[in-house]
């Protein structure tokens, strides 16, 4: 049987816009089978022309009046059968060759129903969800400002999947709760003035609809926010961490990695090596630390290198990334003030004489340093450096 899927996001404010969008399904020869997870709405052919739908504000299991039989036997006495639950408001349809009569006949009391059941646990549940959102990002600030913990940094937060849709999932969900406490109380307002003129109280369908999606959106993207978090725990296992140079560096000799022959250092002075891959829905790359020991003393190699999903994301990450080295630091570095260098690229910056450069070519970012514990770290930019250097980054 042909079936359709629509999106039923309307809060207990907007019941009246839910009422009218249902009855317009039916008109088009639709008719309601059941609402999914509070969202989806599952349709099918009616075959019906005197099909109609009633939205009535009554939780399940009702803590305001009677017990659910009761409820749903005088609502077949009126002429509708219920059909589905979302929330709030409990979902009926006309019975067929039925008159039904409103369920709601005193507009004072529908009214005073509409507030303590729909627009005061609104607004008072969005004022708390806001405050507790703000304390919460008070506490994450202060303690950021304390120095308790680690700092998350923007190339971070670029480069996880996790949390990206952690932050546009607030996002949302604060524009959602903005946005609907003022709804709520120009709701009222309609409703009072409605009720007063004995008017039928006007719905818009459209923004109801759109500013549930904005509240839906939010709260589906914080639960992938913590299904991928979960996913990226595992992601550091993937890299290898240790002394035992022999046996894994040549493998990520393979990969596009400036490494220490790139730097003029002796590859068998290499002691200990450090890959970190870096896997998201945006950015796979691959961050990379080697430390040698040579008769100049101890020098601290890297190279990190990732491929964005476009040149846009790119420019965006490699600036996120000069921005956080010359004030919180690269790694054990300490700060970069990188300065604009040509080198032929889309972009490139260098920093502490050349040893560390900063580079983008299309949609790939790479940050490459070299460091000696004693001083006198190798000018990447000189020409065969460089060219050892680009050759090895394979840059897109």
């Amino acid at each position: 049987m042909k079936r359709k899927l629509g999106l039923f996001l309307y809060e207990e404010m907007d019941y009246k816009a839910a009422e009218d969008w249902l009855n317009r399904q039916a008109a088009a020869g639709w008719e309601l089978d059941r609402i999914w997870l509070n969202v989806l709405a599952w349709f099918r052919p009616s075959g019906r022309t005197d099909l109609r739908y009633c939205v009535d504000l009554h939780r399940k299991p009702d803590e305001y009046a009677l017990d659910m039989e009761d409820y749903y036997q005088l609502c077949a006495d009126a002429g509708w059968e219920y059909v589905a639950q979302s929330g709030g408001m409990a979902i009926f349809a006309s019975s067929p060759v039925a008159r039904p009569v409103p369920l709601q006949t005193d507009r004072k009391m529908e009214e005073r129903t509409y507030w303590k059941r729909a627009i005061r646990p609104a607004i008072l549940g969005h004022l708390l969800l806001l405050g507790l959102l703000a304390a919460l990002a008070a506490l994450w600030g202060w303690l950021q400002w304390r120095g308790v913990g680690r700092a998350v940094k923007p190339s971070e937060i670029l480069c996880s999947t996790a949390c990206l849709l952690g932050a546009l999932g607030v996002l949302c969900c604060v524009i959602g709760l903005l946005w609907s406490i003022p709804a709520g109380l120009l709701h009222w307002r309609r409703w009072k003035r409605a009720v007063e003129r004995e008017e039928p109280v006007a719905s818009s369908p459209f923004w109801s609809r759109f500013r549930g999606g904005v509240g839906w959106l939010g709260w589906l993207l914080m639960e992938l926010c913590v299904i991928f978090q979960l996913v990226e725990l595992f992601i550091p296992f993937l890299g290898y961490s240790g002394y035992d140079v022999a046996a894994h560096r040549p493998e990520l000799r393979e990969r596009p990695l400036a490494m220490a022959e790139e730097m003029g250092v002796d590859p068998n002075a290499v002691t200990y090596i450090r890959e970190e891959p870096v896997w998201s829905l945006l950015v796979q790359g691959l961050r990379y630390h080697e430390d040698a020991r040579e008769e100049e003393g101890y020098q601290f190699l890297s190279c990190d290198r990732y491929t964005c999903v476009s040149d846009g994301y790119a420019s965006l990450l490699v600036r996120a990334i000069r921005w956080e080295s010359g004030r919180s630091g690269y790694e054990a570095y300490g700060l970069l003030d990188f300065v604009p260098v040509e080198l032929g690229l889309d972009e490139s910056w260098s920093a502490r004489d050349g040893s560390f450069l900063l580079l983008r070519e299309g949609r790939t970012v790479a940050l490459v340093g070299a460091h000696i514990l004693d001083g006198g770290a190798p000018d990447l930019t000189g020409e065969r450096m460089w060219n050892a250097v680009l050759e090895r980054l394979d840059l897109e």
